[in-house]
C-alpha cells in the first residue's frame, strides 16, 4: 500500500517541476539582458536548491503524521551497558545532576557502571569533578590533552568501559528512569539494529527568546525530521541521549575523529555497512539549550562544519547504504547546510535586481506563480507550524524568531560551509549553557557581515517599496533583511 506521505511527496514534486519549467520557458525569455540572464541562472539554481530541501521538509513533515509510538514489553535480559559522560569544563553541579539523574534508573543497579570523561582545561574544575565521582561512586578518566575532542575522550575511554552497550550522555543531558530499560529494548530486539537515539527536550526553553529558538530547532528535528528518518531505519545518532552496541562501534574502528559531528560520521559510517537504527519517542532525557546567541551561533557553526565536513568525507560510504531512496534520504541530512549559502545568494541576487534595476524573471511571473515560489523559501515555517499543531504548543512569537533567526544563521551556515569545503581546521570550543558577560567588540567583529547585509537589503527594498514592479520583490528583501538584522540584535540583546 502506497503511504499518503508518498503520494504527496509524487504531487509536490510534480508542481515544482512545471513550476520551474513554466518560469525557464515562458518567463526567462522575458528577460534579455546579459546581466539579467546572468542574475536569472544564479537565481534559479538557489532556488531550485532551495526547493529540494522544501520537499524534503515537507515530505519529512508528512511522514511524521505516520510514524508510530514503540510498545515496551519489557526486558528479559540486562546487557551489562556503560554510560559515558564526555566533559569539558563544565559546571560542577551540571555534571552532578546528570550522574544523579544517571544513578536513578530503573536498569538493574548491578547491570551499569557511569564513566566521566574529562578533557577540562580549568584545574580547580577537575579537581572538583574528580572529587564529585569519587563521592558519588562513578568512574573518572582524565586527559591532559584534547587530540580528537569529544570522539577521541570516547575512544580513550572505550578500553576502561566494560559494557557491551555504551550509552551516550551529554554533561546537561537528565535522562529519565526508564531511559536506560527502554532504549536497550529496543537495541537488543534486532541484530540489524545498531543504535537507538531518544527525543531529546530541554530543561529551560523558556528562559529567554534564544532558548526558545533553541526549542523550535529542536522541534522541528525531533518531531518530524527525525521521525521521518526512522522510518526508513535511518534516524542519525545525536552524540547524547543515545545507546549503541559497542561491538559496531569496534568494527568501525572506534568514533571518528576527523570531523567535529562524530555523531553523524558513524552513523554514515554504519548504513554503509548495513545496519539501521531507530528512534524513540517520548523524551527520554533533558537537556540545557544555550541561553546566549553567541552559543547558539557557535553551536550551529559545529554542526555546520562537521556535518558538511561528514558529506566529503564519507559520500562513498553514503552510495553504498542500501536502497536509492535511503541513500537520498541521508544526502540530503548531510547536505543540509548548504541552504545557508543558497539563502543569502537569493537575497544578494534580489537586492543587486532592485539596487542597479537589472531585471529578473520574478518581474513578470503572476502572482499566483509568485506566492508558490514564497512558499518554497518558507518550507520551515509552514513545517514548524503543523509540527507545532500537532503537539498542540503553537506559539506564534517563538515561531517568527525562530524563523528570521534561521535567515540571520544562513550566514553562519555559509561560513561554517566554506570552512569545510576548503580544509579549514576547526577549533573547538565548548557551547556554554548559561548567560555569557556580553563582549560587544566581539559581537561586533562576529556579526559585521549580517549586519552589512541587512543594512543593504532593507535599503534596497524599502527605497523600492513603492514602485510597482519592483514592490513584490522589494518587500522579500526586506523580510530577508530583518531575518539577517535578527543576528547582531540577539546578539546584542543576550550576548
Amino acid at each position: 500500500m502506497v503511504r499518503k506521505s508518498s503520494i504527496i511527496l509524487g504531487i509536490m514534486a510534480a508542481l515544482i517541476f512545471y513550476y520551474f519549467a513554466y518560469e525557464i520557458i515562458y518567463v526567462f525569455p522575458k528577460v534579455t539582458s546579459a546581466a539579467g540572464t546572468t542574475l536569472n541562472i544564479i537565481l534559479v539554481s538557489a532556488e531550485m536548491l532551495t526547493a529540494v530541501f522544501s520537499i524534503y521538509l515537507y515530505h519529512s513533515v508528512f511522514c511524521s503524521m505516520e510514524w508510530r509510538h514503540i510498545n515496551y514489553r519489557g526486558l528479559k535480559k540486562f546487557p551489562f551497558a556503560t554510560i559515558q559522560i564526555p566533559v569539558f569544563n563544565e559546571p560542577v553541579r551540571t555534571v552532578k545532576d546528570t550522574v544523579k539523574a544517571c544513578k536513578a534508573q530503573d536498569y538493574p543497579k548491578e547491570r551499569y557502571e557511569i564513566i566521566v570523561a574529562d578533557d577540562s582545561t580549568d584545574t580547580k574544575k577537575m579537581k572538583m569533578l574528580e572529587k564529585l565521582c569519587r563521592k558519588e561512586g562513578v568512574k573518572f578518566f582524565h586527559r591532559d590533552h584534547r587530540r580528537g575532542y569529544k570522539a577521541g575522550a570516547l575512544n580513550d575511554v572505550l578500553g576502561h568501559s566494560k559494557g557491551e552497550v555504551l550509552v551516550l550522555l551529554d554533561a546537561d543531558d537528565m535522562p529519565e528512569k526508564t531511559f536506560l530499560s527502554h532504549s536497550i529494548e529496543v537495541l537488543t530486539s534486532s541484530d540489524k539494529i545498531a543504535f537507538v537515539q531518544s527525543r531529546n527536550a530541554e530543561r529551560n526553553d523558556g528562559k529567554n527568546l534564544v532558548t526558545s529558538i533553541g526549542r523550535m530547532i529542536r522541534d522541528l528535528f525531533f518531531g518530524s525530521i527525525m521521525k521521518s528518518k526512522d522510518m526508513r531505519k535511518l534516524s542519525i545518532f545525536c552524540g547524547s541521549s543515545g545507546v549503541i552496541k559497542r561491538s559496531v562501534v569496534e568494527e568501525m574502528g572506534g568514533w571518528p575523529e576527523q570531523t567535529v559531528t562524530e555523531d553523524i560520521d558513524i552513523s554514515t559510517k554504519i548504513f554503509a555497512k548495513g545496519y539501521v537504527s531507530k528512534f524513540i519517542n517520548p523524551v527520554e532525557c533533558k537537556g540545557l539549550l544555550p541561553v546566549s546567541f553567541s552559543s547558539l551561533t557557535g553551536q550551529t557553526y559545529r554542526w555546520a562544519h562537521g556535518t558538511t565536513k561528514t558529506l566529503m568525507l564519507r559520500w562513498r560510504n553514503i552510495m553504498k547504504i542500501p536502497g536509492f531512496w535511503r541513500k537520498s534520504e541521508h544526502f540530503l541530512s548531510c547536505a543540509t547546510y548548504v541552504l545557508g549559502p543558497s539563502i543569502l545568494i537569493i537575497d544578494l541576487v534580489m537586492a543587486a535586481h532592485l539596487l542597479l534595476k537589472i531585471p529578473i524573471f520574478h518581474m513578470y511571473e503572476p502572482v499566483g506563480v509568485w506566492v508558490f515560489g514564497v512558499g518554497l523559501t518558507l518550507s520551515s515555517f509552514f513545517a514548524l507550524l503543523y509540527v507545532q499543531f500537532l503537539d498542540e504548543k503553537i506559539n506564534m512569537k517563538r515561531i517568527f524568531a525562530y524563523i528570521f533567526a534561521m535567515y540571520g544563521l544562513s550566514v553562519n551556515f555559509t561560513l561554517a560551509t566554506i570552512s569545510a569545503l576548503t580544509g579549514r581546521k576547526f577549533a573547538f570550543f565548548r557551547t556554554p549553557k548559561t548567560a555569557q558577560k556580553k563582549d560587544y567588540s566581539k559581537i561586533a567583529k562576529r556579526y559585521w557581515i549580517e549586519s552589512l547585509v541587512a543594512a543593504v537589503s532593507i535599503y534596497a527594498g524599502v527605497t523600492n517599496l513603492m514602485e510597482p514592479a519592483y514592490s513584490m520583490q522589494a518587500a522579500w528583501v526586506i523580510f530577508f533583511g530583518i531575518g539577517f538584522l535578527t543576528s547582531p540584535l540577539l546578539a546584542l540583546k543576550y550576548g
